[in-house]
């Protein structure tokens, strides 16, 4: 198969392991989407390799730790036990990698996938058995790692291919894009604890809990601002997209504290890309 004809393989491989963040790449320019859409990729198939719970510990600390330089493909025994579209994810990865050598932003995704990489393995090597819970602080030096350099990234990105992209200075977005990053991250974290607790990780105590939801407020009050600066409409709408959607599954949260699940219906993702798009 041809490095091109791997590439066509990206779309159909995002819209199976993604919802709303899907949408938000099917909005951006060409001059962006592939890099983001692979970077992406990458970063969801290192996460599949972190949470494959039937393969031991020391097995996935070891296969994060060698990306991106190598990759031992999982066995078929483990890779049985992840979700099809992980696993067919899991597959790719080779041609994601060819791809990545490839790609004339391969520095900016190497740079950003390693700090990713150091969050997914300081996640699963934190949660030992009897690991007692992150404190405050672990857990926002977390969310940094697996997310607010995602924003970090975008913004760079978006700065060198996309002319005008902004109306704020490029070292202003990037402290308002770390933040966005930490606090969609935020939202993850607040939404899933009582089901990852159940697992053992417990990220975020109830004691903590009120300090959490401060911190991932504020967190997507700046990616309020960092969207408001975003100048072109269909790349401010990619951005608007996951803030509406994590401002509204805060509040569920926010509302049910102690119901897990909580996510917008699709009915509210599409009225939300609608007016993103408008906005």
């Amino acid at each position: 198969m041809t490095l091109s004809s791997e590439a066509e393989n990206i779309p159909s491989l995002l819209k199976r392991v993604s919802r709303s963040f899907y949408l938000s790449l099917r909005l951006l320019p060409g001059s962006v989407r592939p890099t983001l859409s692979l970077a992406y990729l990458l970063a969801r198939a290192s996460d599949s390799v972190a949470d494959a719970a039937s393969a031991p510990v020391d097995l996935r600390s070891r296969l994060l730790g060698g990306l991106p330089e190598s990759w031992e493909p999982m066995d078929a025994d483990v890779l049985g036990s992840i979700p099809e579209a992980e696993r067919d994810l899991l597959q790719s990865l080779p041609a994601l990698l060819r791809i990545l050598d490839a790609s004339p932003d391969r520095e900016e995704i190497l740079d950003v996938w390693k700090i990713i990489l150091s969050g997914q393995i300081f996640d699963l090597q934190r949660f030992g058995p009897g690991a007692p819970p992150l404190t405050l602080e672990e857990a926002v030096r977390y969310t940094g790692l697996v997310a607010g350099c995602v924003g970090k990234f975008w913004t760079r990105i978006c700065f060198k291919h996309v002319p005008g992209y902004s109306r704020e200075p490029f070292e202003s977005m990037c402290g308002l894009g770390f933040d966005f990053g930490c606090g969609l991250q935020w939202v993850n974290i607040l939404r899933d604890r009582h089901a990852d607790a159940a697992a053992g990780r417990v990220y975020v105590t109830e004691e903590n809990f009120p300090e959490a939801m401060r911190v991932a407020r504020e967190d997507l009050a700046a990616g309020d601002r960092y969207a408001a600066s975003v100048r072109p409409r269909r790349l401010r709408a990619a951005c608007r997209l996951p803030l509406d959607l994590g401002i509204r599954t805060l509040d569920l949260v926010d509302a049910n504290p102690q119901s897990g699940g909580l996510k917008a219906g699709r009915g509210f993702v599409w009225l939300s890309l609608a007016r993103a798009l408008w906005h």
